[in-house]
């Protein structure tokens, strides 16, 4: 866990840590001070390197990205992590979660195998499982990320019917032909986007671009 604070006031930085310091004494919670911007950045690549690291399993199961930056209000945090443990368990799954608790943001990947039909079914299921349960709370489908084709069937309920159907008149306005990224975003469908899925997964794309120097 990283924790950082906004306030830039080297006082402020200071009476902060102090506070935080007495909390993580409390309950035993080992842990490190940072203040030199090289050895922070060095702490962040872990955080950032974080979906590579977990693509990397055992068997054919690799950790998808399906479900992944849901957003809750801050006080249905604790809510919103028991919801996605129980989601998991009810389908028999392994997941990597990692996110923002200062907002609530979190991203993860279940781990299944598109090779098997079953497992594809169960990524649909997944998929609709889950982001009822972040509406419901009152969250949003996306909390950093685009909403692209897998939650674009979600939208019309996440925003309502009247907002929905100002993104439709926004999109005709500019895109009339519908020529411009046909099937993302705005009237998607599950069954539209079923046969987009892949039977096989890799994060060659992320080493594809990785920076060169």
């Amino acid at each position: 866990m990283l924790i950082e604070f906004d306030n830039q006031n080297d006082r402020t930085q200071k009476r902060l840590t102090k506070k935080t310091l007495k909390i993580l004494l409390k309950h035993q919670v080992p842990h490190r001070i940072e203040t030199e911007p090289q050895k922070k950045e060095e702490l962040w690549k872990i955080r950032h390197s974080a979906a590579a690291v977990v693509s990397y399993g055992e068997g054919a199961a690799k950790a998808l990205p399906i479900i992944e930056d849901g957003i809750v209000p801050e006080e249905k945090f604790k809510e919103y992590i028991d919801g996605i443990y129980a989601l998991f368990e009810r389908h028999g799954l392994r997941a990597a979660f990692w996110g923002h608790a200062g907002n609530a943001n979190l991203h993860m990947q279940p781990f299944l195998d598109l090779a098997q039909v079953g497992d594809r079914q169960k990524a649909f299921k997944i998929m609709d499982e889950y982001y009822q349960m972040v509406i419901q709370m009152g969250g949003s489908t996306s909390g950093e990320h685009g909403d692209g084709r897998l939650r674009g069937p979600y939208l019309k309920y996440l925003f309502g019917d009247d907002i929905y159907g100002v993104f439709q008149k926004v999109k005709k306005v500019f895109d009339p032909y519908g020529m411009l990224n046909p099937g993302v975003k705005i009237d998607v469908t599950l069954d539209a986007i079923r046969p987009l899925l892949r039977q096989d997964y890799d994060v060659k794309h992320l080493y594809d671009h990785m920076p060169r120097t």
